[in-house]
């Protein structure tokens, strides 16, 4: 089955009056969508430091974020939403390491390479709630109760205790995808054989394998069993994994179709995006498989249709990055949809982490030094004498970028955030740099208003410095120093110390017209630079102050860039002041 092991949170600098300036942004991209190239210094240097990483962790077993094993077999694919000069792939950046232990396998391929077939365990649990989202109304279906669409469980729970038995009628289907049910974590988990010792009384009860251990698995069979389990705690108060949620995710996903799970993942998802190495349980022909060992010992074949919504899926590295890239540009779903799918539901006990539909997010970055950039995972490690596959996925929406690792060991599934923290390491610090150097490029300078506006004389200054944001350096309007009109309508006593930094809404419309650009808004951010935090408190509340102060009936903090079809912004917009002004 499986098992998640959380990334770390980078070290956490706080926020108090003994350190410099510090803005506080937007949550979200501190700048606009950057175009990848992957000539650029900034991101080769970086990619080519990560290929040199990864060397020198095969040659030495270990790496900055602990030690891995010489028997791992893995592929790794970077891929982007903005492809740029990437090469003529789904991925702008790939590495493969076969294992000399691979040799030893009679079965499968042996060599790693962006075909390679392995086992993605739990990964597939994305493809579930995908699938969910797919059908039907959306999203709307998180809120309804699953007795809606599992009427037979509403029985099992009639005059029972809330401690010996789940009240399904309360739990609803975006608990069930965001490990928020409560509901018992497997199905066809094995009793631990305990030897006896002292203290332990010897187990006179028989657990049974569900479904006989075979590929076919009854949703009645399933449900009759399940609606007598003893919950794990009341539905919505702690995250607590379980397999037996997503398979009533599956479920539910073919009620609403009316088709078998697996024929609506390969017509909605497998089929459109062209992912044809992707199956649902082992492919038939198995040469392109990684197999670490026989097919049985890696968990190649297995194959219980309790598993088909949870742990069923075998894919490629290629066709993960097509799928990462197919979620984070909207390509099958609305883009409101996304956007909400893109959430925390709650946090967990770990601070670093909070929990999604049905991912695993942590944030990167080091606030308030820079912007905070949520990183959307799902790790699969299927466990101790369960299977010797390992899986990772990762999405960041704000940077359009994700990383698929798909491993296989020949003696114990690796622990592939080793793996994972190095890429974040190397890679997350590039993406920012390249992110602040290009606005820099394309939103920074001198706009004013046109030489026949006489009797007008507007104009602001665009910079960026190394911290989160654009700013506005000189602002004039009318032949006065508006900065110091804002200073007074915010109460700064000294117009000097007001911050005007600029942050991407993430609203934009094409200009009309053939061969027309784009407009794109920004809120800015207005701060008192000698303001004290609250007593050391990491406080940071521009949210509670946008769009608050307004004059002819828009915001003074709206900012509208219009650009051409390279991304160069030629002029921009302040909607309240009634000006527009050219960049010079």
């Amino acid at each position: 089955m499986m098992n998640f092991i959380y990334m770390v949170l980078p070290s956490f600098v706080t926020f108090s009056s003994a350190l410099s300036f510090r803005p506080c942004p937007l949550l979200g991209p501190a700048f606009p969508p950057f175009s990848l190239n992957a000539n650029d210094d900034t991101v080769a240097n970086a990619l080519q430091n990560l290929t040199e990483t990864f060397d020198n962790m095969i040659a030495t077993n270990t790496g900055s974020h602990g030690d891995v094993s010489p028997n791992t077999t893995f592929s790794i694919a970077l891929f982007s939403t903005d492809r740029g000069t990437a090469e003529d792939e789904a991925f702008f950046w790939q590495y493969h390491h076969t294992s000399p232990a691979l040799n030893q396998s009679l079965i499968g391929s042996r060599t790693a390479s962006k075909d390679s077939i392995y086992r993605i365990g739990g990964l597939t649990e994305a493809f579930t709630v995908w699938s969910l989202l797919l059908t039907g109304d959306g999203d709307q279906i998180l809120d309804d109760p699953i007795t809606k669409y599992l009427p037979e469980l509403v029985n099992g729970t009639a005059d029972q205790y809330h401690i010996r038995h789940v009240t399904w009628d309360e739990i609803t289907v975006g608990q069930l995808a965001s490990h928020m049910s409560g509901v018992a974590r497997d199905y066809c988990s094995k009793d631990v054989t305990l030897e006896t010792g002292p203290g332990i009384t010897p187990s006179q009860d028989i657990h049974k394998p569900c479904c006989g251990n075979g590929p076919k698995c009854g949703s009645d069979e399933f449900l009759q069993y399940l609606a007598n389990q003893a919950p794990v705690a009341p539905p919505g108060v702690t995250p607590s994994y379980s397999n037996m949620a997503f398979q009533l995710l599956g479920y539910i996903v073919a009620r609403r179709a009316g088709q078998p799970f697996g024929e609506v993942l390969q017509r909605d998802i497998f089929d459109v995006l062209g992912l044809t190495e992707t199956s649902i349980f082992a492919p038939v022909n198995s040469s392109a498989g990684i197999i670490p060992t026989s097919k049985e010992a890696s968990g190649w074949l297995a194959h219980h249709g309790g598993d088909e919504a949870s742990t069923s899926i075998f894919s490629t590295v290629k066709d993960l990055s097509i799928a990462g890239q197919a979620i984070l540009n909207s390509t099958l779903l609305d883009r409101s949809t996304t956007n909400r799918w893109f959430k925390p539901v709650s946090h967990t006990s770990n601070p670093a982490n909070s929990i999604g539909l049905p991912w695993v997010i942590y944030s990167g970055g080091s606030y308030p030094n820079t912007s905070m950039v949520d990183v959307y995972t799902i790790l699969s490690n299927e466990g101790y004498k369960e299977g010797l596959y390992s899986s990772y996925l990762g999405l960041v929406p704000d940077f359009g970028v994700g990383f698929a690792i798909l491993s296989a060991d020949t003696e114990t599934p690796a622990d592939l955030n080793a793996h994972a923290d190095v890429i974040g390491d190397v890679i997350l610090g590039a993406l920012m740099t390249t992110a602040t150097k290009q606005a820099g490029e394309n939103f920074g300078g001198a706009y004013k208003t046109a030489s026949s506006s006489t009797n007008l004389n507007s104009s602001i200054t665009v910079e960026y410095d190394d911290l989160p944001g654009l700013y506005i350096e000189e602002f004039i309007n009318n032949g006065t120093d508006f900065r110091e009109t804002l200073a007074e309508v915010l109460g700064i006593e000294t117009p000097a110390d007001l911050s005007i930094r600029l942050y991407p809404t993430q609203l934009e419309e094409e200009e009309q017209g053939s061969g027309a650009g784009s407009r794109q808004a920004f809120r800015a951010v207005f701060q008192d630079k000698t303001e004290l935090a609250d007593n050391g408190t990491p406080t940071c509340v521009s949210w509670l102050n946008i769009d608050k102060y307004r004059y002819g009936g828009r915001a003074l903090d709206e900012f509208i860039f219009s650009q051409d079809q390279s991304g160069r912004a030629a002029s921009v917009e302040i909607p309240a002041l009634r000006v527009a002004l050219r960049r010079g």
